[in-house]
């Protein structure tokens, strides 16, 4: 009885911990209130935490940015190959670990999305984690992560970093 106990509670264990897993799957919108969307001209919103809180969604660290994000006239949007498999091809969008991110995710609908294309660029504020610039896509046109327009909107992220003025 004891053998057959053990590999109860090792699978209980595995459980638990993939729970805990779940509850990180993202960082976006740390308050939720709605700092969870970017706009396309050509593909709307585009919501970086679909899944709602401790669902699928984009996750910030200090090398990249993982996950999904959903837009309803894309799909879905990979932000790093790892999500699927790198057999294909690497991609991935990188942060240099204060903010400015470059590199490339991939939507089937919507092609590649550049976030360092020329004259433009996203960046992540180390300090509040909110997104700000423009990626770009040959598909789908420029999308924006963050507004004081008439609608504002943006996206923000609990991932926190200080950098030096120098970084």
């Amino acid at each position: 009885a004891g053998q057959r106990a053990s590999p109860r509670f090792a699978l209980l264990f595995i459980l638990i911990l993939l729970a805990g897993g779940m509850a990180l799957a993202e960082n976006i919108d740390p308050a939720s209130d709605g700092s969870k969307y970017a706009w396309s001209e050509n593909l709307g919103w585009i919501n970086a935490r679909p899944g709602g809180p401790g669902g699928s969604g984009v996750q910030v660290s200090d090398s990249g940015l993982t996950g999904w994000a959903w837009s309803e006239n894309a799909g879905w949007i990979s932000l790093s190959c790892t999500n699927r498999s790198c057999a294909g091809g690497s991609y991935g969008v990188t942060n240099d670990g204060c903010g400015t991110l470059s590199g490339y995710a991939w939507s089937e609908n919507a092609g590649w999305i550049n976030f360092a294309p020329t004259g433009a660029g996203v960046v992540i504020d180390p300090k509040t984690g909110i997104f700000s610039g423009r990626a770009w896509s040959e598909n789908a046109g420029w999308i924006t992560f963050s507004s004081t327009g008439p609608n504002p909107y943006q996206v923000a992220t609990g991932w926190r970093l200080n950098c030096n003025d120098n970084n």
